[in-house]
């Protein structure tokens, strides 16, 4: 651990870590606003190929699918996703007849891959427009906070205020990277890798593992239901073949084969595809994982 120690971030009590100091909101407010999705920041690019198109909607579907053996989903229930994005989970749930609102800083990546769901859209600060939520008394059976955790400077007081909004049985979806997991601290301590690729400032600001978004979770009076892997990109570290962190210009490509990998997958069984995601994620190993949580 003592690679840590040059970086300008503290580790909180349930192990995540968080920079220090925060960016100011107003700087956050106009990076989301007018940059983040406009320049391709983040996950997200300007352009996407019919390929990543179907491979985001895919991700989408499985959480759906894993949703439904959760819960009973009904039509018409209601769902908040806060941090909505380019809106591919929102308009799933959309599609099986739910009611949903979204929420983000901007409508920039809404406006262009889902347009018809603007009509359910509200722009602005997530922390201030969840308040509003809050004091209407509105009240969600399931809510989404999809790669948007590591993003905000207080995510024990968002997590606080969305357990005000969930209804008795609701269920809260949280898709998180899995940071400093324990793939990382073996391609350190190997020096297989040489940074801390993961870290990135000012897009996210706290670094969530499987343990430390485990620990908060329960602390915080929320259930796990299950953790769910995506496909596991960083495995391909391993490799000196595929080592994009090496040779960035690697990173495309090995982009385009988990995409490929999870399309080809999933027309074979959806279902199956997911029972690996889920025993994977039960490991603690993915770049991302998604937390199925109740209250």
């Amino acid at each position: 651990m003592n690679y840590l120690k040059k970086l300008n971030i503290f580790r909180r009590k349930w192990g995540f870590y968080q920079y220090d100091p925060m960016p100011s909101d107003e700087e956050l407010n106009e990076y989301y606003a007018n940059k983040y999705y406009q320049m391709g920041k983040g996950s997200y690019s300007t352009e996407y190929s019919k390929e990543e198109v179907d491979y985001f909607l895919l991700k989408a579907r499985l959480i759906y699918l894993k949703a439904t053996q959760l819960k009973n989903i009904q039509k018409g229930n209601q769902l908040i996703d806060i941090g909505c994005g380019e809106g591919w989970i929102m308009n799933e749930f959309y599609s099986h007849n739910l009611s949903v609102t979204g929420l983000d800083f901007s409508k920039h990546g809404l406006e262009k891959f889902h347009p018809h769901l603007l009509p359910y859209f509200e722009q602005g600060n997530i922390f201030e427009k969840l308040q509003k939520v809050l004091l209407e008394d509105n009240l969600f059976d399931i809510v989404i906070l999809a790669n948007v955790i590591e993003h905000v400077k207080e995510p024990i007081i968002l997590l606080e205020k969305i357990k005000k909004c969930m209804r008795k049985g609701a269920m809260l979806i949280i898709v998180v990277p899995n940071d400093f997991s324990s793939l990382h601290h073996i391609l350190m301590e190997k020096k297989i890798i040489t940074e801390e690729f993961w870290l990135c400032y000012p897009d996210h600001l706290s670094y969530f593992n499987y343990k430390s978004m485990i620990n908060l979770l329960s602390d915080l009076g929320f259930k796990l239901l299950s953790t769910v892997s995506d496909n596991p990109i960083d495995l391909n570290l391993l490799n000196d073949n595929s080592n994009y962190i090496k040779d960035p210009d690697k990173g495309k490509k090995t982009h385009m084969f988990r995409v490929r990998m999870d399309n080809f997958l999933a027309s074979i069984d959806i279902e199956k595809l997911l029972i690996i995601y889920e025993t994977l994620g039960s490991m603690g190993v993915g770049r991302d994982l998604t937390y199925y949580c109740s209250i």
